[in-house]
């Protein structure tokens, strides 16, 4: 398997895992209700982005369209921090106590983003020597598409955002 594949399989695998535990979902049981509605919010922009993102990635690191490292790297590295600070018990504390099964999947997505930082190091080395020429550094989406996953990620927000409130 070439490393652009083994990124996007990591990328696809860290974004599945991530949204296992979208909070009012099975796994994320929590009470966030402490936390003011725009932490709360702006939290979950960033877990959706980083999730949407980390799918379309793939996708494209898939297709053989885009194979920088860069942003597989980014996201790994906020895979990696996301679950780091929340087993660590920084960010976000709930008086409700980490549920098992998300403790397993928070270890798990820790665990998948140490593999996709180093492949995408690699793969930034393989580029800077120009070894990759085959790879599109651009990915462009249709307008449809854009809008279609902009009212996701919007929808998403607000479900995670009120479901972490209401405890």
């Amino acid at each position: 398997m070439r490393l652009r594949q083994i990124a996007a399989a990591l990328l696809a695998l860290s974004a599945f895992n991530l949204c296992l535990m979208i909070p009012g979902g099975p796994i994320e049981a929590r009470d966030f209700s402490a936390y003011p509605a725009i932490v709360l919010a702006g939290f979950n922009i960033f877990l959706t982005v980083l999730g949407l993102g980390s799918f379309i990635l793939a996708w494209f690191m898939g297709l053989r369209t885009y194979s920088k490292g860069l942003l597989a790297g980014l996201a790994g590295l906020g895979y990696f921090v996301v679950y780091a600070i929340d087993l660590g018990g920084l960010f976000p504390v709930s008086p409700v106590a980490m549920p098992h099964n998300l403790f397993v999947l928070e270890w798990l997505g820790l665990v998948l983003s140490v593999p996709l930082i180093i492949v995408a190091v690699r793969l930034v080395m393989v580029a800077q020597g120009g070894e990759s020429p085959e790879a599109q550094p651009a990915i462009t989406l249709s307008r449809p598409l854009v809008i279609a996953l902009g009212g996701l990620a919007l929808a998403i927000v607000v479900f995670a955002t009120y479901a972490a409130m209401s405890g």
